[in-house]
């Protein structure tokens, strides 16, 4: 996603560290998204952000999750 590396390179400065598959399949996911909703790729660098960062989120609760049901 070489149009959207500028955004990419901002989370990683910020401290979110995401492989480029990771942030491919995410940008392609925004895209579907923004058409779902009716809006253009000028949406998308707004949206994006924000994804990733409910993508690590999702990660954080999914792993917590399986760490209480090892220990049952």
């Amino acid at each position: 996603m070489q149009e959207y590396e500028s955004i990419k390179q901002q989370l990683e400065k910020d401290g979110c560290k995401i492989s480029n598959a990771e942030f491919s399949c995410l940008a392609e996911y925004a895209k579907r998204k923004a058409k779902i909703a009716g809006k253009d790729e000028s949406y998308i660098p707004i949206l994006l952000p924000d994804m990733v960062k409910e993508y690590f989120f999702r990660m954080g609760v999914n792993l917590e999750t399986m760490s209480k049901m090892m220990k049952k």
